[in-house]
């Protein structure tokens, strides 16, 4: 009778971490890791190669914007064409983007991973739509777990909450971001 549809997947991690017995926990290395904490590795390694290419992808793209306010028709329809395909690259490019965590614990490196990709591709996205191109929709490519997320972990409690904290996540990202998945 709860609605969860608000909660901070993140705080799997803390009731995880403090369920276990304290001098296990040490044993474990089980530790739960920050948001914070987890930026400074995901946006260096992860995210910041990611936004340059997409920055270049923009440069690419901008002559065929110039293109498709061109004169005729027909160049009007081949640079839109051109440039739903330099999109859908760059799309697919993310797609294709995998995130292994070697000791996921709850799920929290991949949580965070995984909504900085889906915020970049939401701004693809945005970009193509803002042109007039037909919006593109995550549900068809994203596939968080086992598709893009995979985490190792020794501890089988630990391994299903980190695929749960995941899910969660991309339900409640769909959710924010006008994807579908509302109340039912």
């Amino acid at each position: 009778e709860l609605d969860w549809s608000s909660i901070d997947p993140a705080i799997l991690g803390t009731l995880f971490e403090r369920s276990l017995d304290p001098d296990k926990r040490s044993q474990l290395g089980a530790h739960y890791t920050s948001r914070d904490d987890i930026a400074l590795i995901v946006e260096p390694v992860l995210m910041a190669p990611l936004r340059r290419r997409w920055e270049a992808i923009k440069k690419e793209a901008s002559p065929l914007i110039d293109g498709a306010h061109s004169n005729t028709p027909q160049e009007r329809k081949a640079a839109a064409k051109r440039l739903r395909a330099v999109l859908a690259g760059y799309a697919e490019e993310l797609y294709a983007v995998r995130v292994l965590d070697p000791a996921c614990g709850s799920g929290n490196f991949l949580y965070v991973a995984l909504r900085q990709l889906l915020d970049l591709w939401k701004e693809v996205a945005n970009f193509g739509f803002s042109l007039g191109l037909d919006p593109m929709r995550p549900q068809e490519e994203f596939s968080p777990w086992p598709g893009q997320m995979h985490g190792l972990e020794v501890n089988p409690y630990a391994h299903a909450l980190a695929q749960t904290t995941v899910w969660i996540g991309y339900l409640q990202w769909l959710r924010e971001n006008g994807y579908g998945l509302g109340k039912e």
